[in-house]
């Protein structure tokens, strides 16, 4: 399957969510790669041309008419590299003449309103939709129902040699939704093997994590029961 209803939300294979006519996605960290480098490990500059055809994916199939960038747009925290400005002003530029955008601020997200500010595209550090609160996550907040990113999580798969294959996921229960990661350079937390307290959101260190289901993404959306029983049997 490529997506599945829950909640009244649409989740689907392209690292989104969909409500009504508004898609949700997180955690892009445009300009990973000029961070790398400056840290000495040489990668090819290649995760935005995958992020923009997520994006273009997404447009295509659903024809949405808001997207809401739920935190990290950027990855650098002190300042905004060349890189990143335009690999961001593109994507912004890109996006504004399709639809309007919404970005959340994320950890990441110091300056990023110095680049949104020339598309006029509104920065604010959480977002509401009838019921429903967009945060990043890297806080703690209030709300009925949330939908954050910041986790990174992912599902780690192993076969009886020892090989592992690693799914980016969608953790989901009816109070929070916990997004994948967009860019396909952030790792982030196995929910295989995490406790509680080993999750970066500290949201998720005051639920009950054992209880929302995983939706991996390989070419279509995997369910994998819930995080809970998954960790008793690997």
């Amino acid at each position: 399957m490529y997506e599945i209803k829950k909640y009244g939300l649409k989740i689907n294979n392209l690292y989104s969510i969909l409500i009504d006519n508004i898609a949700i996605f997180s955690d892009l960290h445009i300009g990973y790669e000029g961070v790398l480098k400056m840290e000495g490990a040489m990668i090819p500059k290649y995760q935005k041309k995958i992020i923009k055809n997520r994006i273009e994916e997404i447009i295509k199939r659903y024809s949405p008419d808001k997207i809401i960038i739920n935190g990290d747009f950027k990855h650098e925290f002190g300042r905004n590299l060349r890189q990143e400005w335009n690999e961001v002003s593109e994507l912004l530029d890109f996006l504004v003449k399709r639809l309007e955008v919404i970005i959340v601020r994320g950890n990441h997200d110091n300056f990023i309103k110095t680049i949104a500010k020339k598309f006029n595209v509104e920065v604010r550090d959480e977002y509401e939709y009838g019921e429903i609160k967009f945060v990043h996550g890297h806080k703690k907040a209030m709300g009925e129902r949330i939908v954050i990113g910041h986790e990174h999580p992912s599902l780690c798969l192993r076969d009886k040699v020892g090989v592992v294959a690693r799914l980016p996921c969608f953790l989901v229960s009816k109070e929070i939704v916990v997004l994948p990661a967009m860019s396909p350079l952030a790792s982030g937390t196995d929910v295989s093997s995490a406790l509680n307290h080993e999750y970066l959101s500290p949201l998720l260190n005051d639920y009950d994590v054992d209880r929302m289901e995983i939706y991996a993404i390989s070419d279509e959306l995997l369910h994998f029961s819930t995080v809970g029983k998954i960790r008793r049997i690997t």
